[in-house]
């Protein structure tokens, strides 16, 4: 498991371009301010918010972590976004697998 402050600093330095787990979808233009990380969806331009404190608390929680288990938590639509940021900074595996 990473800290946390490695945790956030990994998040802020994330390449341009991250897919998500199927290569369905892509995210970019992150930007990091407070605890909140957001983006846009490349084919469809929406932006979106995630909260990293969620985020990093369900790392800490779950040694497996997929789209439902950050649905449970979060209730929201950052579920797929979620995952492909834990992915693109190494906290999790391509199974899901925590770190």
């Amino acid at each position: 498991m990473v800290t946390k402050k490695t945790f956030t600093d990994k998040i802020s330095k994330l390449p341009a371009t991250i897919p998500s787990k199927t290569g369905t979808a892509s995210y970019t233009n992150f930007i990091l301010e407070n605890n909140i990380l957001s983006f846009q969806r490349v084919k469809t331009k929406k932006n979106w918010d995630l909260d990293i404190e969620v985020l990093w608390s369900i790392y800490l929680t779950y040694a497996f972590i997929n789209t439902t288990v950050v649905k449970n938590v979060m209730g929201k639509r950052v579920n797929s976004p979620s995952i492909a940021v834990l992915m693109a900074i190494g906290c999790i595996d391509a199974t899901g697998k925590r770190l």
